[in-house]
């Protein structure tokens, strides 16, 4: 309770700290209400019969004023807690998601976000319906009220009617609100066990609804996900129901307690009115008293506030997780620990400069598999070198991408530029090192915003620059036919908005990266750059490419020949290391799997055969 206390404040000092504080000064409120009620029921009579003992006018004037006043400020309490409740929510909102957010993208390298704990703990840290932690944090505020205006309750009753009444009460009350966030703990755990199944039924959803939709409801497979959502949905709630359905009956038993102790109150309040062994006003006193004392056992609030202790725990523990995912070697990110100095952050020369690159006895196997997908490769990049990669589908040409970026380190051998072991880098200096790369993948990103910032991201737009890689890349004219040009949003769900072809996004992909490289990125790397182009299209930009390439290191990967040809040199991969490399030529001449390849590519053509 006080863990979830401090991150209130700490989420919002102003907004937390004001809604716990009008959560104190409206039990104070309701308690004087109670005290206010009995005196001024106590005195009506006497008023009312004008008899020596009655009050004046203006003194029952003035208890009456002043019960309508604590209503008037119990109701503006009311109103002022609802606005700090509603701006604690989006302020914890917003600081939840960030903080998730700032976890998975502290590190320059991937590995942690393919690890299953970190995912598990991620969803965790999330809550029940993603919003565990925000209900906590507004049940809070409710639980403090309700402690405190029973404790201010059992204290009248004991005064003027009862103490073991009081005492009696009290303790049923704290019985139903233990009982309450037990079961919210258990219900944690339960729900907990079912991380994976709920992970599963995400993922069918936002396949649904997201990334996949459209090719989903072309085939028919919508009925079939939404009955695999349903299904991994239930499976993660299962053991949830399970325990709520065993404590059901102990539930009712609790609540069926606490009720017996009201009705036992109210029992011996009766006798001792009948008895005459209490006044007018102590009986309305007491009775006021006793209602608020029984109404004061907030299970839900309890429960909620347990129930946000575990995601907050996971929200506090997850960076933690994620190091541990890194440190641990998962996504071999196992640190490599070197004395040399890198140049990234204080260079000994410019960066902006064409890299060298090599690849020395670089094994890798992914994260949970136990298959190598490169094994010893060697490869070196020279300065301002064209590097055309060639392969079967699987060989590793994306791996090797991956690896160069910094993403994964090496299971094995070192990835070394301009004489700096990438693995040698901090965050930092890795982040310095990815800004000096310009890649273009085969799952090239699309974002849904402007045609401009799907090109610039981060950077300010440089309207010439950007006019001359458009140009060059070929997609220009595309985006002079969107309705605002450049700043079109490219999201059809958006108003005056405008959509591309699959082949205009690629060349706009391409756009991304020789914008960076006109901006100071020395290495380009396009991974099947032209899948989505046909022939004629891809000739063209693999030659508006080459004029623009001068001077910058660059890899060229890709199953289509006309593509690689004309690098300086061509690397075959195959089964984890570069079988062969040369030029087209002199690999021609070997007469070994590049000429094999070619030959039957090139068959393709003469008989008259596929764009690719």
């Amino acid at each position: 309770m006080f863990a979830l206390a401090r991150f209130s404040i700490a989420v919002a000092p102003w907004v937390g700290g004001g809604l716990l504080t009008v959560a104190i000064l409206s039990a104070v409120t309701s308690l004087v209400v109670t005290v206010l009620v009995g005196q001024v029921v106590g005195a009506a009579p006497d008023f009312v019969a004008g008899g020596p003992d009655a009050p004046s006018l203006i003194a029952f004037s003035l208890m009456v004023g002043a019960l309508v006043l604590m209503f008037t400020v119990d109701g503006v309490l009311t109103v002022v807690s609802n606005m700090a409740t509603t701006r604690l929510t989006y302020d914890s909102d917003l600081v939840i998601n960030r903080a998730i957010s700032a976890t998975m993208t502290a590190s320059s390298r991937i590995g942690h976000l393919e690890s299953p704990a970190v995912s598990d703990e991620s969803r965790r840290a999330r809550g029940i319906g993603n919003r565990a932690i925000w209900v906590g944090l507004v049940s809070l505020a409710d639980l403090v009220r309700s402690r405190l205006m029973a404790i201010g309750s059992a204290v009248l009753v004991g005064v003027l009617f009862s103490w073991p009444i009081a005492v009696l009460l009290l303790a049923t009350s704290g019985l139903v609100e233990w009982w309450s966030a037990r079961m919210s703990a258990v219900e944690g755990v339960s729900w907990r066990s079912g991380t994976k199944s709920g992970r599963e039924a995400d993922y069918a959803y936002e396949l649904g609804m997201e990334t996949a939709a459209k090719e989903l409801r072309v085939f028919g497979f919508g009925p079939w996900l939404m009955d695999r959502y349903v299904r991994d949905w239930r499976a993660g709630m299962v053991p949830l129901w399970r325990v709520r359905r065993v404590a059901a009956l102990r539930t009712m038993a609790v609540y069926a307690a606490h009720l017996a102790a009201l009705a036992i109150a109210v029992w011996v309040l009766v006798r001792d009115v009948n008895t005459g062994a209490l006044g007018l006003t102590a009986v309305a006193t007491s009775l006021a008293a006793l209602l608020r004392l029984a109404m004061s056992a907030n299970g839900v609030a309890a429960a909620s506030v347990e129930r946000a202790m575990s995601p907050l725990q996971a929200l506090r523990s997850l960076p933690e997780t994620a190091l541990a995912a890194r440190e641990s070697g998962h996504g071999n990110d196992t640190p490599q620990v070197s004395g040399a100095k890198s140049f990234f952050v204080d260079p000994p020369r410019p960066l902006s400069g064409p890299p060298e690159v090599r690849f020395e006895g670089v094994w890798f196997r992914y994260p949970g598999s136990d298959v190598d997908v490169l094994r010893g490769l060697d490869l070196r990049m020279g300065a301002g070198e064209a590097i055309g990669l060639v392969g079967l589908n699987g060989a590793g040409k994306s791996t090797l991408v991956h690896l160069l970026a910094g993403a994964y380190r090496p299971s094995a051998g070192r990835i070394v530029v301009d004489g700096v072991d990438l693995a040698d880098l901090d965050d930092q200096e890795l982040a310095a090192w990815q800004r000096r790369l310009a890649p273009v993948t085969q799952d090239f990103l699309r974002l849904p915003l402007t045609a401009a910032e799907n090109v610039t991201l981060a950077e300010p737009v440089n309207q010439e620059r950007l006019a001359t890689v458009a140009a060059t890349a070929g997609v220009d004219a595309a985006v002079g036919n969107l309705p605002r040009g450049w700043d079109t949003i490219l999201d059809r769900s958006v108003s005056n908005s405008g959509e591309l072809s699959g082949g205009q996004w690629q060349r706009l992909a391409l756009t991304r990266a020789l914008y960076a490289v006109e901006g100071g990125a020395g290495l380009l790397v396009l991974d099947e750059p032209a899948a989505a182009l046909d022939v004629r299209s891809e000739a063209e930009l693999v030659d508006r490419y080459l004029r623009l390439a001068t001077g910058v290191t660059s890899l060229l990967i890709s199953h289509r020949f006309s593509v690689v040809r004309n690098a300086d040199r061509i690397c075959v991969l195959e089964h984890g290391v570069i079988a062969e490399q040369g030029s087209h030529d002199e690999l021609l001449k070997m007469d070994g799997r590049y000429a094999r390849m070619f030959e039957l590519q090139a068959a393709r053509y003469v008989d008259g055969g596929a764009d690719a």
